[in-house]
């Protein structure tokens, strides 16, 4: 049967023991993934001699820690969707800042080159205006090339951290495997107690994993947690750890993704949080599209401009060169093709309304291609031309042209614009090849009766061989009139006449045997009709079906990248008070509070103090029945 001693020295272990635990409280207070431990105190078996039952102490059955799964699991998603929030706002304000702050750089540079246009139309024999739009066509090409090659640092940067985060990805996810092997022996060898310590380390590790990547957990009846990223790819069973790696993209392999190691491709499209997460949509959401936007704005810009000059005469009596060159759209046969069909795409100059900023993917199955845009994932309809397996495709501003026989699951990525911005080059450096002057000119016979008129002539066509070849127009009557003694011909009603590359319009009523001549106008330096119309492309509707002018699409990518970049600050800015929530949480139930546990000192303390003036008085007593025995008590 237990005595006062048993019963005493239990207690004294027990406090002992609970002493030691509130000492470990307060020692890792700061220690990070400590959970506040207790002693857990069970009275021990009853003694009974038949008659009566008499307690046999205390004893300590476990020391436990305070640990909410739920409130950590919330932690971790917090702390993975606030991590992918960080990394795209961290990427969203730099581009932000680069144009909304330098694109005064690509903004300014085409409002400058617009306006020294308009200054040789004002003087259009003058070397010096001649010279500074040439000065200004530079910068515009600078401006494009600087803000593209700092996007593709920028896409250098989402590279090397990918590669880190995979690193560290790879070498947490062993420590937990390691951790769990450790936590399985551990617990087996002590009678199923868990060793609290491991716990900690393990819990605290899938929280690190979990600010790289979206993470979700299970646990075995022996302890062990298996860990889950994206849509349930294994990332840790029980002591075993799966090893990521990055591979190059399928189509451009200056772009890393993420792969695994048992795995077939990539897993990047799984991977939607945590920093890895916001890595892969900061460069598919942010820094793509506005290379895309940019290029398409460089693409346009060069086309209109090299257009209009093609349509006037320089100081030479020549008809315009290039201002400016850009380099072709790109078409990338996947890596995965196990055929040798290729394919180059070429901007439709005549398409540019419906230039988008948007990748598309061709794909061929079935005897079929199908072309998909990769921003709304829908199917671009498109016309084809040629004939057998490897036809021309056009839709959307371009045409791709196919060669070889393709195989079935050959897949091309079609990017119209993201390199035009950094292949953005002036070529034209002959002040004098600028063509100011109108091709042709027109003018109505001294002898003529009625009371037409004619315009000075647009050129429709550059390259038509007769442009500059001298016509006459002739009014047989106030509505009908041949060319150059031609087939007769009635006039439009609204008194446009077209032939040979030009277009002029008559007003007022031409009397019969009135005419009219349209020529070249070689020699007329002093003419500034090109350079007006040059000038005038400043404000001219030509994206989005001609609705959007080249300057407006510049004002609408800085006015969208800054509402882009707000609206992830203010994301992030949310989720930062979720997460703070949520760490506030679990700090409550596993933090160590100091004042408590102070407190819980002072009554292990007395109680241990207790215990031992306990263990005294029962010496004390048996002494004196020991004396009492040898006749020795007085």
């Amino acid at each position: 049967m237990s005595d006062i001693t048993q019963i005493s020295v239990s207690a004294l272990q027990a406090f002992q023991a609970a002493i030691n635990v509130t000492s470990n409280n307060i020692a890792n207070a700061n220690t990070p993934g400590y959970d506040v431990e207790s002693a857990t105190l069970t009275e021990l078996v009853p003694q009974s001699d038949g008659l009566t039952t008499v307690g046999a102490g205390v004893g300590v059955s476990g020391i436990t820690r305070a640990y909410s799964q739920a409130a950590a699991n919330q932690l971790n998603n917090s702390q993975s969707t606030l991590a992918q929030l960080t990394a795209l706002q961290n990427y969203s304000t730099q581009i932000d800042n680069l144009f909304g702050t330098n694109l005064g750089g690509v903004s300014t540079a085409l409002q400058s080159f617009y306006s020294a246009a308009s200054t040789v139309a004002n003087d259009p024999t003058s070397t010096a205006s001649r010279q500074a739009l040439l000065s200004d066509a530079q910068g515009v090409a600078s401006s494009f090339q600087s803000a593209s090659s700092q996007l593709n640092a920028l896409n250098t940067d989402v590279n090397s951290r990918i590669t880190t985060d995979v690193q560290q990805i790879n070498s947490i996810s062993s420590t937990i495997a390691t951790l769990n092997n450790q936590i399985e022996t551990a617990t087996s060898q002590n009678g199923g107690q868990a060793p609290n310590e491991l716990l900690d380390q393990r819990d605290q590790q899938i929280s690190n994993l979990s600010q790289l990547v979206g993470v979700t957990t299970t646990t075995q009846a022996d302890g062990a947690v298996n860990v889950f990223i994206g849509n349930g790819q294994p990332l840790v069973l029980e002591d075993k750890s799966e090893t990521l790696n990055t591979l190059p993209n399928q189509f451009n392999a200056s772009q890393l993704e993420i792969g695994s190691s048992t795995t077939a491709g990539t897993i990047s499209s799984q991977i939607t949080s945590g920093d890895l997460g916001g890595l892969l949509a900061a460069r598919s959401q942010v820094i793509n599209p506005a290379l895309n936007q940019l290029g398409q704005i460089a693409t346009t810009f060069s086309q209109t401009v090299n257009a209009q000059q093609a349509q006037g005469l320089d100081l030479n009596g020549n008809f315009g060169a290039p201002i400016f060159s850009v380099g072709a759209p790109t078409a990338t046969a996947s890596s995965a093709n196990s055929d040798t069909t290729t394919a180059t795409v070429s901007i439709n100059a005549s398409g540019l309304g419906s230039l988008t900023a948007d990748n598309y993917l061709l794909s061929y199955r079935n005897g079929a291609y199908t072309l998909t845009n990769q921003t709304t994932g829908s199917n671009v309809a498109f016309t084809t031309g040629g004939s057998g397996a490897a036809p021309t495709i056009t839709a959307n501003g371009f045409t791709v042209t196919l060669s070889g026989t393709p195989a079935a699951g050959d897949e091309f990525l079609i990017q119209p614009t993201t390199n035009a911005a950094s292949t953005f080059a002036t070529v034209l450096t002959d002040p004098s090849k600028i063509a100011a002057a109108g091709a042709i000119q027109t003018a109505a016979a001294d002898s003529n009766k009625g009371s037409g008129a004619i315009s000075s002539g647009t050129v429709l066509n550059a390259a038509n061989a007769q442009l500059l070849t001298p016509a006459t127009i002739a009014f047989t009557s106030a509505t009908t009139y041949t060319i150059n003694g031609g087939q007769a011909q009635t006039l439009a009603a609204n008194g446009d006449i077209a032939a040979n590359g030009w277009q002029v319009q008559i007003t007022g009523t031409p009397a019969a045997g009135d005419t009219f001549t349209v020529q070249s106008n070689v020699g007329g330096t002093g003419d500034n009709r090109n350079a007006l119309a040059l000038a005038a492309g400043q404000n001219t509707g030509v994206l989005s079906g001609g609705t959007v002018s080249v300057t407006g699409a510049a004002s609408a990518l800085v006015t969208g990248l800054g509402s882009q970049a707000q609206q992830i600050n203010t994301a992030q800015s949310a989720q930062t008070a979720i997460n703070t929530q949520a760490s506030s949480a679990v700090q409550s139930i596993t933090g160590v509070n100091l004042d408590e546990e102070a407190a819980n000192l002072l009554q292990w303390q007395q109680a241990y103090q207790a215990a031992a003036q306990a263990l005294t008085i029962g010496n004390s007593l048996f002494t004196t029945l020991i004396d009492s025995v040898n006749g020795t008590y007085t």
